[in-house]
């Protein structure tokens, strides 16, 4: 897992630098706070409980790299957001991955406080939501996949869904992966 991590957190820092957080947090502290984002992002990735968003033997480690880019355009990884300081969409919208939280509970029946006390339940219910849009968005082209996640439907060309998975994307292709799953 720590090679993941380690890839992760190379791909956060690169997307989102740690001098964006300098009026909330020292650069170590942003650097270890970005590492534990990291780790908990690749837990719920490589949780054999859970379906990744991909198959194959980089499936798992390539879903938390979608989740954590998911995460830089949502909240940019910022520390207020990540302490629900800040939430979003007029305080409805909680954690990193900004999980709208409509009717009090998420689909997993937790509440906005509840995904900022334990981050691995942000990504878990976020994963649900990606592996959703996939799934629903399934005869459009990878990149307009998250069109679904993004605007509630399914729609080609979609600039939100094509940043997202876009910037996994890039950091993969230019970016050697970690080890395949069952070796990180």
């Amino acid at each position: 897992m720590e090679s993941l991590v380690t890839y992760l957190v190379a791909a956060m820092m690169s997307w989102v630098p740690l001098y964006a957080h300098k009026a909330f947090e020292a650069p170590d502290e942003t650097k270890a706070r970005y590492a534990s984002i990291a780790r908990d992002a690749a837990s719920v990735a490589l949780d054999e409980d859970e379906t990744p968003v991909f198959g194959g033997p980089q499936g798992r480690a390539l879903t938390a790299l979608l989740m954590v880019s998911v995460a830089s355009f949502e909240s940019s990884f910022r520390k207020t957001v990540d302490d629900g300081t800040v939430l979003g969409d007029h305080g409805r919208s909680y954690c990193l991955m900004q999980i709208r939280v409509a009717g009090g509970t998420t689909r997993e029946g937790w509440t906005g406080p509840q995904l900022l006390e334990d981050r691995t339940r942000c990504f878990r219910a976020a994963l649900h939501m990606l592996r959703g849009s996939f799934g629903a968005c399934h005869a459009l082209p990878m990149d307009d996949r998250l069109s679904a996640y993004a605007t509630g439907r399914c729609t080609p060309d979609e600039p939100r869904s094509r940043g997202r998975v876009g910037r996994a994307k890039a950091w993969w292709v230019n970016h050697a992966p970690p080890a395949t799953t069952s070796e990180t």
